[in-house]
Order: structure tokens, then C-alpha cells, then sequence
């Protein structure tokens, strides 16, 4: 029943999850690999069937309203157990990481202003910072947020991967900037040595080209004026 259940909500068949809830409501409690109903339909990108879930659970857990934006709810737990803003889920993520990932920019102001680590990598194989989180997400506003609030824009996540490399390769024109202005190195080489020019290349993003183009253009200009 479990597998029909986590393999309904990974399709995002809400026809299906709610049949098998109506049979057994106890599925909802029930994880997959440490990972909940919720952050599954999240992970999966079926955001209305996260909803759902949470909608049928009682109580939240601090990952699950992070990743899905429940701004009251984190208040709320964060009200009662405050060491929570930095805790880790079963995956190795943190509140902050997944509200950016997943782009509710009200969910990781709260969880700023609360204490959360703006430079913590995840506690799995990944080393992902809410930086790259927010920059591979696309999401140019909370990247500002970050980088407004001490994150560091050169951070480097596995494969030696930067926030630049990420915006670059998404042509997040806006982030590319915001990055650049805050003392991103449009250098710096990942595992592959690729450079966030390379990435947006070949990724085809011709604006994201043009101003990294531009950013070290200027940059060599500044240093040859030394």
C-alpha cells in the first residue's frame, strides 16, 4: 500500500492519493527513505498536491512548512523549539535552504530574521548553500535577499559548482548581476572547468552571455586602471 502511495504522489495522481488515503489514513505518517508525503509532492514538482497533503496532516514539521511557504506555520514552531531554524531533515536540508529552493521569499525572510545560517551547506552529498538553492531555482529576488544578508557569492557546492555557475546556466539576467555587483568571481572554474560563461553558452542563454561579458569587461578594466 505504502509503494502504491509514494509512487501516486511522485506522479502527482491526486485521484489516486486521495483514493488511498480514504482506505488507509494512516499513509500520511508514513515516510519513504525519511522523506514525508509533503516534501515528496514537493520534491516531485506537484505543489497543489503538497498542498493537499498538508491540508490532511495536523501538524506541520518545520521542513515541510519551509519548503511549501506556510510563513505562519514556521512562525508558529519556530514560537516553541527556536533551535529548529537550523535544524536538518532526514535528506540533510535546512529551513532556510528548502523556503529558497523552492522560492517562498516571505518564508526565508522569517527564517533570516529567526537566526538560520545564510552560509550552511546541506548535510548531504550536495554541499548546497541557500545561495545555490535560490540561484538554481531562478528565484532573482531571494538571491538579492541573500546576498543583502551576508551570503557569500562564491561559495562552492559539489562539483565546485558557484551561485554564478547556477544563475548562468538558468539565464537568470537579474541574478547574474546581483551576483557580479556583490564580488562573484566570473572566473572561477567548476570541477568541469567551466567558467559561468561557459555554462551560459551552452546552455544557449544569450542575454546571461552578453552581460557576463560585460561584468568582466569592467572588471579587467578597474584592475588594468591599478
Amino acid at each position: 500500500m505504502s509503494t502504491e502511495f509514494f509512487s501516486a504522489i511522485k506522479h502527482g495522481d491526486q485521484d489516486e492519493v486521495q483514493r488511498l488515503l480514504r482506505r488507509t489514513p494512516d499513509l500520511i505518517h508514513k515516510k519513504e527513505n525519511g522523506i514525508s508525503p509533503i516534501l515528496l509532492a514537493t520534491y516531485h514538482g506537484h505543489p497543489e498536491l503538497a498542498e493537499l497533503l498538508a491540508e490532511k496532516t495536523v501538524t506541520l514539521t518545520i521542513f515541510e512548512a519551509a519548503a511549501t511557504g506556510k510563513r505562519t506555520h514556521i512562525v508558529r514552531i519556530l514560537a516553541h523549539d527556536p533551535e529548529l531554524v537550523n535544524a536538518y531533515s532526514d535528506d540533510g536540508f535546512q529551513p532556510l535552504g528548502l523556503a529558497c529552493f523552492f522560492g517562498h521569499q516571505e518564508a526565508a525572510e522569517y527564517l533570516i530574521k529567526a537566526g538560520a545560517r545564510i552560509n550552511s551547506p546541506s548535510a548531504n552529498t550536495l554541499k548546497v548553500t541557500p545561495l545555490h538553492s535560490a540561484a538554481a531555482g531562478g528565484y532573482s529576488g531571494i538571491v538579492k535577499l541573500l546576498l543583502k544578508n551576508g551570503a557569500d557569492p562564491n561559495v562552492r557546492q559539489q562539483g565546485d559548482f558557484t551561485p554564478l555557475h547556477a544563475a548562468a546556466q538558468n539565464g537568470n539576467v537579474a541574478s547574474i548581476r546581483d551576483l557580479l555587483l556583490n564580488g562573484a568571481d566570473a572566473h572561477a572554474k567548476s570541477a568541469e572547468g567551466k567558467t559561468a560563461l561557459d555554462y551560459a553558452t551552452d546552455a544557449g542563454k544569450t542575454k546571461a552571455v552578453d552581460v557576463l561579458k560585460e561584468g568582466i569587461t569592467k572588471r579587467f578594466r578597474i584592475h588594468a586602471n591599478f
